[in-house]
């Protein structure tokens, strides 16, 4: 069986007991592969100990250049070349090679000699190890009966198999391993099998079964192997002695006589049976331990005049040396390696010469022969294989076991005094051996070429410790081994050796002048890559300095690109990295070629800077770079223009696997159709000459790839600029067989399609429709005026989004009006109900907002368009029923309510659904979300200052509503959207959202509008309580009522004045939470103010500041707590609050960006403020005197304020806080003449007045 190169590491280096060990470790399973890195071609293993149950980690180095191959095992048993965990870790590696498990490996196969890695013949198997068109063919020959069996004997198959005009003959072999060695002349590489060998294969199959080489295998060969372990072979009788047992039908041997022991060493099988019993007898008997004066010393000698190739004989003697230990005195016993010597005789540390000698046997050799050659098991005639010079395929494998063993010899006996050399005629004697040294330096042949008369003459000599030694001035043993000065040296590899011996026994070679040319480029230049050799001049020519053509090799090695710089000089290829001038043979005279360093200098700094990960290995002289970066940010592209402009050649290219990029660029043709409010756009996308799908683009970019594999197994790029063009119209387009429809909606997309489109009807087309919705929005809709029942004067940017919804109209889409809290999106939308109205008189529009926003609502319906007939639906007592509607042009409810009674609404035609504070539906999951969709309505509309408050989903749901499916699906959207820009940061893709939905977005913050606003604007937020306040409420007012008007009966006003401010107190605190009354029995938290607080700081407010005023400190440490609660910054402080502590608060909310809300008592923040930093102002509990209040808001509307002033007065409805809202105005004189006095503000109150505040 030939070894493949990783086990000749292992047969070369190890000794049979670790390689029967390592070999049983692997067959068990005991290897396990830890991690491979291809590029610096390192593998590691963990290997299981055969005798304990522990483990090992073996690394192995280099295992492509077997050259340069290195092992290396964490056990304490390395001490040798190679351990038994090392020989199990090679093993596996050996398979994981052959079976192409490693993309690099690049096997090629020899059909001289393959091996097939399977145990049984079946057709499954076959097609592991053959193209499935080898199989087609083969099956077709094999039913021809087209192999001609000419030999079937001993588990070997000789066939001879017609093809063409030639006939093959096929060898097929299952060796020991059970594996399959097979040979045939044809010159298939790519598979192990060839047409010729799976023919006879199946034909075999076919006739006889895939047992059939189990049925031929004679066994003999195999048991005499089992029986030499004991001194036995199959000739001898072996009754009562031994019998054999079959295991999957392979014979194993069973020792019945237990005084029949293992001898010292295995024999060989072609040992004579009569030799290997004496051995037997010698093995058995114990010999007793010799005297220490008997014990010998172990000399070795080298004859280098031996009969058998390759001539020199290491043997060894032994007797007894004189005291210096450096020669044998009284004669010396020839040691008889072939049989068994007892290692008892000689010293401890010189027994292990025994083993190592025998290694040099011919018999040895003749062992590795048998194993590395193509069917070398059935070599067995020493004479014959040695005798005469062999092949050279021989000699190379004689040399590969040979020369390790040399070098390792003299290297570890250099310091042994008994080292000899055998003088030639001369007897084996003490007196005829003379003395030498061992050297582990290695000598370099050098050669010398000169020109003579008709010939040119190469002479062969030595470096020998870095000196020039001729050839004649050394005794050279054979061509591994020389010796100079009574000291040997061994050379240093096996391609030194191949050429020393073809110029050996003279050390000179002479070649006609006819055959020079030739021989100088076929040979002579392919030495002169393993060695020195010194040119004459007479066939020297010099060349001045030429610039290089630069080359560059790829390779792709496990998602690496490695990059492998070359010069060419006249054809001549010198690899970066290597030393020397460049030497080109032409017609039989070598010119050397002076390098320009300078140009490969610049050459390779520019690869340095190809990209910033590009990285080099300054020992094998290559760059490399991630997979990734080669494919990213069309970087392939500007490296293949480099290239170009450096008129670089590049090779390997077309065996580049994942990394095989396209030179072309996407070439992108579309054609569309069209519908009444849709797009057909038919996209092709083509790379040179091959086509790419559509969905696979779409795959790739949903994956953020930016590349496609082409049909070619070539992979084409997508530019930036392209997927910056087009990407956005594949994501969006619904995919519609091969083709992308987009909705109207998706106008902003049309742009792409136009510079496209090659139709000249369809281009028309689609640049008309395009213009419609251009008119659309560039219509003057200034000149629409708003309806003359508004009562209300627009400010410019109201009129503008007026306007806006208008376009929105026009179009058929639905928008989001997405104005700064304060800035008037209520009335901007009453604005187009009432217009909207005018046009059509039936109109009917659904307002859904939450709850504290019903009567705002209905404020602003009877404060701005008073025409419009409004009804708020909400309440437990509510008629959810179509007629209830009816009258009415407006309809008003919660997002609650709609969702309970969407049953109802579903029903009726809506014109317009507005949905204020549209965030409410962010959660597209959420039944309001869901019943919002069942709404039907012509125009849809939303109002909100943060549409986007926590992240960019919360858009999905709102523009799902508004405009039905123009952000794709929910995991569309989460995917393509969402989790790239608020994950990962992506402003492409940002922008790529924006661009979808700027047609249906407005937005104008509060700076953008400043020069339209008033200073300070003013406003109420009514608040309705919720059930279990209210109960709380009207429990508490009817109890004070009584109380109260009873005393007022009987005391009169003046009187009562403190009772009466007691009732009223208690009731406003009511209306802030229940819980901050100062009652024996403590209430519940109900308040739907801090509800509707907490919701004004976190949705509407955003980055700007706001105050927060209330006279109850209980309501404020609620605020502080709910504050707390969301992780909201804030200061406080109330009237007990030091000096010192009140201007700190005020520094840091004056000064700090982060801290947005500052809680203050009224009265403690009534006077000595200046908050400029705040731009909203909430009022949560109303004053009986409006001064008071104003003083509170002036707190930031005073000089050094250059934002504009939101104030907001939260009110409950129907409470006392809206009655003081009432008497308020009632008594606005009274409360201007005041200045914060309220007592002064209740003595005038009446008792009408209290009777109406206790209502």
């Amino acid at each position: 069986m030939s070894l493949p190169p990783v086990l000749k590491h292992v047969y070369n280096h190890g000794t049979e007991e670790v390689i029967r060990r390592g070999k049983k470790i692997f067959y068990t399973g005991g290897v396990q592969m830890l991690d491979v890195d291809h590029l610096l071609e390192q593998v590691r293993f963990r290997v299981r100990n055969d005798v304990y149950q522990n483990y090992y980690t073996v690394t192995v180095n280099k295992f492509l250049d077997t050259r340069n191959l290195s092992v290396r095992c964490q056990c304490p048993y390395n001490m040798g070349d190679i351990c038994r965990h090392e020989v199990a870790a090679l093993f596996q590696l050996n398979d994981i090679l052959q079976s192409g498990f490693f993309e690099n490996a690049n096997i090629t196969y020899d059909q001289k000699h393959s091996v097939v890695r399977m145990r049984q013949v079946t057709m499954q198997m076959l097609r592991v190890f053959a193209s499935s068109d080898i199989i087609d063919k083969a099956t077709m020959w094999a039913a021809s009966k087209k192999a001609i069996i000419v030999k079937g004997k001993n588990d070997r198959i000789e066939a001879e198999v017609p093809d063409g005009e030639q006939t093959y003959k096929v060898v097929l072999k299952q060796n020991e391993d059970r594996y399959f060695d097979t040979s045939c002349g044809c010159d298939e590489k790519e598979f192990p099998l060839c047409i010729h060998k799976a023919t006879l294969f199946i034909q075999i199959l076919n006739a006889h079964g895939p047992q059939y080489f189990q049925t031929v295998r004679d066994w003999d060969e195999q048991k005499n192997k089992l029986l030499a372990l004991y001194g036995y072979s199959l000739n001898d009788d072996l009754t009562n002695k031994f019998e054999f047992t079959y295991k999957d039908g392979k014979p194993f041997l069973r020792v019945l006589d237990p005084t029949i022991q293992k001898v010292q060493r295995p024999l060989d099988v072609a040992t004579p049976v009569k030799q290997q019993a004496a051995q037997v007898v010698n093995t058995i008997t114990k010999e007793p331990a010799p005297k220490e004066e008997d014990i010998k010393r172990l000399g070795i000698v080298l004859d280098p005049y031996g009969n058998l190739y390759p001539n020199v004989n290491v043997m060894l003697v032994a007797g007894q040396t004189d005291e210096d230990g450096t020669k044998f005195i009284n004669g010396i016993d020839i040691l008889e390696l072939g049989q068994y010597v007892n290692p008892l005789q000689f010293k401890d540390n010189e027994r292990e010469l025994l083993p190592i000698a025998r290694k040099f046997m011919p018999d040895e050799t003749l062992r590795y022969l048998k194993k590395n050659l193509p069917f070398g098991d059935f070599i067995d005639d020493i004479e014959v294989m040695f005798k005469e010079h062999p092949t050279e395929e021989v000699t190379e494998q004689i040399w590969e076991y040979l020369l390790p063993k040399y070098q390792k010899l003299l290297e570890r006996y250099k310091d042994h005094g008994l080292c000899f050399i055998k003088g030639q005629g001369k007897r084996l004697s003490s007196k005829d051996i003379e003395p030498v040294a061992f050297s582990t330096t290695k000598v370099a042949p050098q050669l010398s070429v000169t020109k003579r008369e008709g010939s040119y003459h190469i002479e062969l000599s030595w470096i020998v410790n870095e000196k020039y030694v001729p050839f004649k001035n050394v005794l050279q043993l054979n061509a591994g081994l020389l010796m100079h000065d009574y000291t040997v040296y061994a050379l240093a590899n096996v391609a030194q050796v191949k050429i020393a011996e073809r110029l050996l026994p003279d050390g000179e070679l002479e070649i006609s002048a006819e055959e020079w040319p030739a021989f100088l480029n076929d040979t002579v230049m392919q030495w002169s890559q393993l060695m020195h050799i010194n040119f004459g001049d007479e066939i020297v020519e010099h060349i001045e300095k030429t610039a290089p053509v630069n080359r560059l090799y790829l390779q792709e090695k496990e998602q690496v690109l490695v990059l492998q710089p070359a010069f060419s000089y006249g054809g001549i290829e010198i690899k970066w990295g290597f030393f020397g001038d460049v030497i080109e043979p032409k017609d039989g005279i070598i010119k050397v070629i002076r390098r320009d360093e300078v140009a490969e200098q610049a050459y390779i700094q520019m690869l340095r800077t190809l990209h910033s990960d590009i990285q080099q290995n300054g020992r094998e002289h290559f760059f490399y770079m991630p997979a990734t970066a080669v494919l990213a940010n069309n970087w392939f592209f500007r490296f293949a223009e480099v290239m170009k402009e450096w008129n670089v050649e590049l090779f390997g290219y077309d065996e580049l696997k994942t990394l095989r990029v396209s030179t072309y660029k996407p070439d992108t043709r579309i054609s569309v159709s069209s519908g009444i409010d849709w797009f057909d756009a038919t996209v092709e996308i083509v790379f040179g000459d091959q086509k790419v799908s559509l969905i696979d683009v779409k795959k790739a970019l949903s994956q953020k790839q930016n590349f496609v594999k082409l049909g070619d197994g070539s992979v084409g790029l997508l530019p930036e600029d392209w997927i910056k063009k087009y990407a956005l119209l594949i994501k969006m387009g619904e995919n519609k067989g091969g083709s992308i429809r987009l909705k109207k909606y998706h106008f902003s997309v049309l742009d792409e399609l136009l510079a496209e489109v090659d139709e000249e009807e369809l281009q028309k087309e689609l640049e008309e429709k395009k213009e419609r919705l251009v008119d659309i929005i560039e219509n003057d809709y200034s000149n629409i005026k708003p309806p003359a029942q508004l009562q209300a004067t627009l400010r410019p940017y109201q009129q503008a989004g007026f306007q806006w919804l208008l376009f929105l109209k026009e179009a058929g889409w639905g928008g989001i009006l997405a104005d700064d809290m304060g800035l008037g999106k209520t009335v901007q939308a009453l604005t187009l109900f009432q217009h909207y109205k005018n046009e059509h008189p039936d109109a009917k529009f659904l307002v859904i907002c939450p709850t504290t926003l019903m009567y705002n609502w209905e404020n602003e319906i009877k404060k701005f368009t008073p025409e419009l007939t409004h009804f708020i639906h909400h309440g437990p007592k509510r008629m959810a029923s179509l007629r209830s509607f009816e009258p009415f042009d407006v309809i008003i409810t919660t997002y609650g309510t709609m969702r309970s009674d969407i049953k109802v609404f579903k029903e009726i035609s809506f014109d317009y659904v507005v949905l204020d504070e549209s965030q409410s539906i962010k959660n597209p999951q959420s039944q309001v979300a869901k019943a919002s969709l069942l709404l039907n309505s012509k125009h849809r509309l939303a109002l909100s200052g943060t549409p986007v408050q926590n992240n960019t989903f919360d858009l999905f749901a709102q523009m799902n509503f508004l405009n039905p499916g123009i952000l794709g699906s929910r995991e569309f959207f989460m995917n393509e959207f969402a989790t790239p820009i608020d994950k990962f940061q992506e402003d492409e893709v940002k922008q790529q959202l924006r661009k979808i939905t700027y047609p249906f977005l407005l937005r104008r913050t509060k700076e953008q509008v400043a020069k339209d606003l008033p200073e300070k604007t003013e406003m109420i937020l009514y608040c309705e309580m919720g059930d279990e306040q209210r109960k709380i409420y009207d429990a508490y007012r009817n109890v004070y009522r009584e109380q109260i008007m009873g005393m007022i009966e009987e005391r009169g006003v003046e009187r009562s004045t403190m009772h009466i401010l007691q009732g009223l107190t208690r009731l406003r605190q009511i209306c802030d939470s229940p819980a901050i009354l100062n009652e024996a029995e403590r209430f519940h938290n109900y308040s739907i103010k801090l509800d509707e607080l907490t919701r004004e700081i976190t949705e509407n407010v955003g980055n700007h500041k706001a105050l927060i005023f209330s006279q109850f400190l209980g309501m404020l440490d609620l605020i502080r707590k709910e504050l707390e609660a969301r992780g909201i910054p804030y200061v406080y402080f109330d009237g007990s609050t030091s000096a010192t502590d009140r201007e700190k608060a005020i520094k840091e909310f004056q000064g700090n960006e982060s801290c947005r809300v500052f809680l203050i008592s009224l009265k403690a923040g009534g006077i000595g403020l200046n908050l400029t930093a705040a731009d909203y102002v909430y009022i949560v509990d109303p004053w009986w005197n409006p001064a008071v209040e104003q003083q509170a808001i002036d707190r930031t509307h005073r000089i050094g304020q250059t934002k504009n002033i939101f104030a907001y007065r939260l009110i409950c409805k129907d409470t006392i806080e809206e009655k003081m809202l009432t008497l308020q105005e009632r008594k606005r004189a009274l409360a201007n003449e005041l200045v914060s006095d309220d007592n002064a503000f209740l003595k005038r109150l009446t008792k009408e007045d209290i009777a109406y505040l206790l209502s």
